[in-house]
């Protein structure tokens, strides 16, 4: 059941099966208007993980028609779209500006959430992961989905941290919102119960003497402050993101505590049941639930999460790829790589595309397989003798089958066309002579007087899976642009586990 995908959820999603799942506890974007970046190779180098920004372009347009047209015949998208034509009209229908993006936020999160209320069983609950930017526009669309009377709960997490806040108090707290699937749905609150901090002996307490002995009433305050209280739905016993313990520190952006997901996951899930992160990061839902003995299905689109993700299973778990877990629409050896292009399903040929674009930590663009690029990205480089910051545009374009002189002659006109430095042709098969001599005659880019080909070949093949990190030999960029190995996590299991593994 343990599985990971690798894609973009919304297709995912929409291939689970109805009601599959028991709890949803998801980190989405936020709309934060902010560049996230991970860091790379030396501690000054970064490239971005991803940006939490939102356009009202083309694919928002198309998305809102989308959901209209499932209105048809879905109740739950009948909802959906009534619930985004009212924010249109609060938004004053704007294509520009910060009215514009929130449009486009919300067309994104919509069928998201729609589909999460889909696959959710009928004694499932939902935590979603928001923050002020845009937690009221998300609870009006999660009350048209799940019903008003679904509410359980706005819940505050506050932290401590600096801040340069001068017009405004400092903002401290995310907000999770908890909503039911149904008035059924499970919830224990032993699973989410803190230690009373002092025991009241007022007459007035449950405790009260009356015609108990003073033993008997020591022994019944002993045991009410062991078992504790249900926490508030404010939450400031679990520290923030800059205050995690060092040995869950993996260097991801927004990555969360697992303490804040365990409260979730013990108070709104039994052991065996299904937990689900659709925006699964770098794995602190899918940590948390294989902890607690819970089964988990993560998704995300980004290598960023999940080399991390992999490492951490791998550190904290003993857990690998394709013996405890599988990953979907991320290859493991080039045998999954034909199997996965051999099925012909288009959907599979854009997640091995994605997948081999971010094994170079770069962006998949929007419309992948469209004939240009696959992939962007740029690197920020020091420039020592001129004492500044440069920026360098890389590019790739994926072929799955045999490549052709042509396909590399349109990709090195596409590469002019975007003024890049550097284009990467991703291939699984060899490339001949004549496109090596392409590469020549597209000349070379210089950094810092070394010189790096303008065009570059990179065929995907079982050398690369035994030793991933190859890839900064196969493919040669700035050093500011090397992957570094992912930090490791602290190991959950006993020692006896990792020699019995190791046997």
């Amino acid at each position: 059941m343990n599985k990971l995908y690798f894609g973009d959820n919304l297709e995912i999603l929409r291939e689970l099966d109805n009601e599959r799942v028991h709890l949803i506890c998801t980190d989405p974007p936020f709309n934060s208007g902010r560049d996230y970046n991970a860091f790379i190779g030396d501690s000054l180098a970064q490239k971005k993980a991803f940006t939490d920004t939102w356009t009202w372009d083309t694919a928002a347009q198309d998305t809102r028609a989308d959901i209209e047209h499932r209105a048809y015949t879905s109740d739950t998208y009948k909802a959906l779209d009534n619930c985004l034509k009212g924010y249109d009209l609060v938004l004053q229908n704007a294509v520009s500006g910060s009215k514009a993006a929130m449009r486009a936020y919300l067309a994104f999160m919509g069928p998201r959430l729609a589909e999460m209320h889909r696959v959710l069983a009928p004694t499932g609950s939902v935590y979603l992961h928001c923050d002020p930017t845009a937690n009221h526009y998300l609870k009006g669309v999660m009350d048209a989905l799940f019903g008003e009377e679904n509410f359980r709960n706005e819940i505050v997490w506050g932290y401590k941290g600096p801040s340069s806040a001068k017009r405004w108090f400092p903002r401290k707290h995310d907000i999770i919102l908890f909503y039911a699937k149904t008035v059924s749905a499970f919830f224990n609150p032993d699973g989410a119960r803190v230690p009373y901090t002092r025991v009241t002996r007022t007459g007035g307490s449950s405790l009260a003497r009356g015609s108990r002995t003073r033993e008997e009433v020591k022994a019944l305050e002993a045991a009410y402050t062991e078992r504790g209280k249900l926490v508030e739905d404010y939450w400031v016993d679990i520290p923030g993101p800059g205050h995690m313990p060092k040995r869950e520190r993996l260097g991801y952006p927004t990555q969360k505590p697992l303490a804040l997901y365990e409260r979730m996951i013990k108070a709104s899930s039994n052991e065996g049941d299904i937990v689900l992160d659709p925006f699964c990061g770098c794995g602190t839902t899918i940590d948390a639930a294989h902890t607690l003995k819970r089964q988990w299905m993560g998704i995300d689109i980004t290598i960023l999460a999940l080399d991390p993700m992999r490492q951490r299973l791998a550190d904290r778990h003993g857990l690998q790829p394709s013996i405890d877990y599988q990953i979907e629409g991320y290859p493991t050896n080039m045998q999954e790589v034909r199997r996965l292009l051999k099925e012909g399903d288009k959907r599979k040929y854009h997640d091995f595309s994605n997948w081999a674009v971010t094994r170079l930590g770069l962006r998949p663009t929007k419309d992948v397989g469209d004939g240009g690029l696959d992939g962007v990205g740029h690197v920020t480089l020091w420039n020592p003798q001129q004492m500044k910051e440069t920026n360098a545009r890389i590019l790739t374009k994926v072929k799955t089958g045999k490549p052709t002189i042509t396909q590399v002659r349109a990709f090195c006109h596409v590469m002019d066309q975007h003024n890049a430095e550097v284009g990467i042709f991703i291939t699984i098969e060899p490339v001949s002579a004549k496109m090596r001599q392409e590469a020549e005659n597209m000349g070379s880019f210089e950094h810092n007087q070394k010189t790096y080909p303008r065009l570059q070949f990179w065929q995907i093949d079982d050398a690369y899976f035994n030793n991933p990190d190859s890839i900064n030999t196969l493919v040669r960029l700035p050093d500011a642009w090397r992957i570094r190995p992912t930090q490791k996590s602290e190991r959950h299991f006993e020692n006896r586990q990792m020699q019995l593994l190791r046997a």
